[in-house]
């Protein structure tokens, strides 16, 4: 691909802005053919992502729980998204490239005011027209020393008006366009290209869960390309209508014999200003490619499941307020404090026994209900449940006549 060379002089904004539109697309569709065709580095690496990726579900398959219709399909949908980004490039040509370095341009025209192109040709060739408008106006000069000045515009001659001078001020702002304008479309457009250069090792990165943010930034930063250069477009449409009547109007008031004491400061002041509304709406969009999420103040409260959606177990569960599920860990722990608080409270109800140990069986129930009321753990109105079987249980032994006459 032979792209255009940057030559001084004429048509100096049509080629700048020409090139850089080649070398993005060059590395976006050359860098991305030279990434994924077989026997590269992007191919070797991706081979062995998918290999690393198998083996690994192939011993969850076999020493760990069997993954569930859900785990299948996400994993097979993974697989198929990756293969495509990286070695379809007919899929991939359609689906992210056309999108990402066509799409602004169409996009920007649907949003702009059909009022704004108040000259016939293309952007680009606005975009040179009003840096040859400059030009001429630079070299007409403001007629400051002429003395002819229209109604309105009378003043002393000798009076700037402004800290910066005229030819200072018509310099910079020539500057200031050229600059806002290669700034910004290079950084858009050549960060586009590098990133859909890069799909094929993007693409690996969304199979495992630790390297899943790598592909999610990689996402993030052409969806900044996309909006920046939309963003970038309309701003450019805006000051084209802006600059092309009133360098229109300087260029005649100068052709007229008149000056223009007031054009180079103005001039100055808009290229000045639309270039830092470039720069903050690409910093304003970066922000809203990266945001991470709504902040936790901001979210809605979940709203409950209707009860005719739910069993009866799950909706006692959330009228009691508990969570419907809980994992394995915790179930564990649960289950051995309700033994251990059983166990406790079994032990606390074993009688004291009688015999010789009797006082010292006394001394210990004492001492232990003492230390039960001590820490908390039992009260004197605290009654225990009754075993099972103790209200059917016999107090005494029976005797039969004939063992009561022998005893007696």
């Amino acid at each position: 691909m032979a792209c255009p060379q940057i030559l001084t002089g004429s048509e100096f904004v049509t080629r700048m802005v020409t090139h850089i539109d080649c070398q993005s697309r060059y590395l976006g569709s050359y860098g991305y053919e030279a990434l994924g065709q077989p026997g590269s580095i992007a191919a070797i690496a991706m081979t062995g992502l998918l290999t690393l990726f198998i083996a690994l579900w192939g011993f969850r398959l076999l020493f760990g729980q069997a993954p569930d219709g859900r785990d299948v399909v996400s994993d097979v949908l993974k697989i198929g998204i990756v293969l495509t980004l990286a070695f379809s490039w007919p899929a991939f040509r359609t689906v992210v490239h056309d999108v990402t370095l066509n799409g602004p341009a169409q996009i920007a025209a649907a949003l702009s005011n059909p009022g704004l192109a108040t000259t016939s040709g293309g952007f680009v060739e606005r975009l040179q027209g009003v840096d040859d408008g400059i030009l001429a106006l630079i070299d007409l000069g403001t007629g400051r020393w002429s003395g002819q000045f229209l109604d309105g515009q009378s003043g002393n001659a000798t009076f700037a008006g402004t800290a910066l001078q005229d030819d200072t001020a018509l310099g910079w702002g020539r500057l200031i366009y050229l600059a806002g304008l290669i700034g910004s479309l290079g950084l858009l457009r050549l960060l586009a290209g590098l990133l859909l250069a890069l799909a094929p090792l993007a693409a690996g990165m969304l199979l495992f869960e630790a390297t899943r943010g790598l592909f999610a930034g990689w996402l993030r930063g052409l969806v900044l390309t996309l909006l920046g250069s939309v963003a970038v477009t309309v701003i450019l449409a805006v000051e084209l209508a802006v600059l092309e009547p009133f360098l229109r109007d300087a260029l005649y008031v100068r052709s007229a014999g008149y000056a223009a004491p007031s054009a180079p400061i103005e001039l100055f002041a808009i290229m000045t200003g639309f270039t830092l509304v470039q720069l903050l709406s690409i910093w304003l969009l970066a922000k809203v490619a990266f945001m991470r999420g709504w902040p936790a103040t901001l979210r809605l409260p979940a709203m409950p499941e209707p009860s005719f959606w739910q069993s009866p177990s799950a909706a006692a569960l959330s009228a009691s307020g508990s969570a419907p599920y809980a994992n394995r860990a915790t179930r564990i722990s649960q289950a051995v404090e309700n033994r251990m608080s059983l166990e406790q409270n079994r032990f606390m109800r074993l009688p004291a026994p009688a015999g010789v140990g009797g006082a010292a069986g006394a001394s210990g129930a004492s001492g232990a209900s003492a230390n039960t009321t001590s820490t908390g753990r039992a009260s004197a109105s605290y009654q225990p449940p009754e075993r099972l079987g103790n209200s059917y249980r016999r107090t005494a032994h029976s005797r039969s006549l004939s063992s009561s006459r022998r005893d007696g």
